[in-house]
Formats: C-alpha cells, structure tokens, sequence
C-alpha cells in the first residue's frame, strides 16, 4: 500500500520522486492540451512558449508522446495522435450516461434536424458527453470532452435550475460572469429569475447567449427526487429554432425523460 494511503511518512526521497512524477505528468498534459488549442496545431517552440517548458525538454517529451502515439507530427507542427481518439472512444463507451442516451439523440436528431448535446456538470461547469450532429448543423464551438460555462448555455441552465438549492447556490456564488453575446446573463438576481421560469416551463432556452446566432433549447435528465443528473440540448440557428421553441420544447423534454428512463432513475 501507498504510504499516502495509511498515513505514514514516505521512506526517504519517496516524496520527492511522486512530486517530479506529478510535474512530469502535469508538463504532458500542458502539451497535449496546448495541440488541442489550434486546429492546424502548432510547432515545437510555440509549444514551449505557452507550456513554459524548455525547449529542449518539450521536445523530448512531444518525441516521446509522438511514439506512444498521443501526438502527430507533419511539416514540423504538433497535432493530437490516434491514441487519443482510441481513448476517447472508449471513454465514451465506458460512460454510462451517453451509453444509454445515445439512441436518443440520435431520435431527437432525426426529428428536429438539428444538432443535439448531452451534457453533465463537473465542478460548476458544462461537459459535453455525446453529440449527434443534425443536417442542419451550425459552426458551434462544442466538443465531446469540453467544457462550457453554465450560466449562459441551455444546458448548463436546465441543470442548475434542478439542483439543490444549497447546491445551485454555491455554484451561482462562484460564478465568474463574462459576456460572451450581447444577450449573455451576467447578473446573478437576473440568472435567478431565468432558473425559476426553467423549473416552471421545465425546460431553458439559451438565446443566442453563448455563441451568437446558436439558439438553444434544453432540458434537464432528473432522477427520482427530481434533481439534474444530466441534460439534452436541441441546438442551431436562430433563423430555424427562435420560433420552433413550442414545438422543439415538447420533444427535448420527451428525450431527456427516455434516458433518465434508460439510466433506471
């Protein structure tokens, strides 16, 4: 057993190996997460200038993420590798929620055109776990795996408004507000206000609040005490959805109740 687990003092230089294995590990994931952040990727010294990693040990760390598959490497720019996409995959397939919800979006797709999330919260925050992309898709920052604010998307409000109060409460106090839009909610009375309209109609509308010209429509998964376990998102145009809100509404609601269904809850 680890001496961290017990309680007991770590045998000598112990402590100093975890804490170099920590950083190690930290400085690979800022690698990673600094390829992800440019479509085209970006080259070794662009690397090292936003991790603040050496240069030459950010190189041999993206040598060694390039063979274990994790990073890519053409004309000289890093971009994330297959091994990646392999875990991603099996993230998904190992998630319980988007396990069971999946065909759903799939149903709610091919009913409205449109695309559609499934989101759960993560430390005050939106994570997106499914996406099924409609006919009609529209240029939309949202990835499986990211993360969104939860004050100013549909979602992240259909979840919110379903929390514990004490909860939902200690979430709003915390909130950092930014206006992404025009329409972004940065006042915490007035987000109060839009979360007691969701519990009435059961279902949030981000208005363009996020992204300009996405419009949105949610609503939350509830478990038996009727609190948020997680949240579908019917998502597009404002041009198609603004006046489809009375009949979209209906069928969200509809989605998220089949895979709270599914879940047993």
């Amino acid at each position: 057993m680890d001496p961290y687990e017990i309680g007991l003092r770590p045998e000598p230089g112990r402590e100093k190996t975890v804490k170099n294995g920590e950083k190690t590990l930290a400085k690979s994931f800022g690698i990673l997460e600094a390829a992800a952040a440019f479509p085209g990727g970006l080259d070794g010294r662009g690397i090292a200038e936003r991790t603040g990693i050496p240069l030459i040990t950010a190189f041999r760390m993206m040598k060694f993420l390039v063979g274990a598959g994790y990073l890519c490497v053409r004309d000289g720019r890093y971009t994330l590798g297959y091994g990646l996409l392999r875990l991603g995959a099996a993230a998904s397939r190992q998630n319980p929620l988007a396990c069971a919800g999946h065909r759903f979006l799939e149903e709610l797709s091919a009913r409205t055109r449109e695309t559609v999330h499934l989101a759960e919260l993560q430390d005050g925050r939106v994570v997106y776990v499914d996406k099924v992309e409609g006919v009609r898709s529209v240029r939309m920052g949202s990835l499986i795996g990211h993360s969104g604010p939860v004050y100013c998307t549909g979602v992240g409000k259909a979840m919110l408004a379903f929390l514990p109060e004490e909860e939902r409460e200690r979430i709003i106090a915390g909130l950092e507000f930014e206006r992404f839009t025009p329409s972004t909610v940065t006042d915490a009375a007035k987000l109060r206000r839009c979360l007691e309209l969701v519990r009435r109609r059961r279902y949030a509308v981000d208005d363009c609040e996020h992204e300009n010209g996405v419009f949105c429509i949610a609503s939350c998964v509830l478990d038996r005490r009727n609190r948020a376990v997680a949240a579908v998102s019917v998502s597009g145009a404002e041009l198609y959805l603004r006046g489809q809100v009375a009949v979209i509404a209906p069928l969200v609601r509809e989605c998220a109740s089949k895979i709270a269904s599914a879940l047993g809850l």
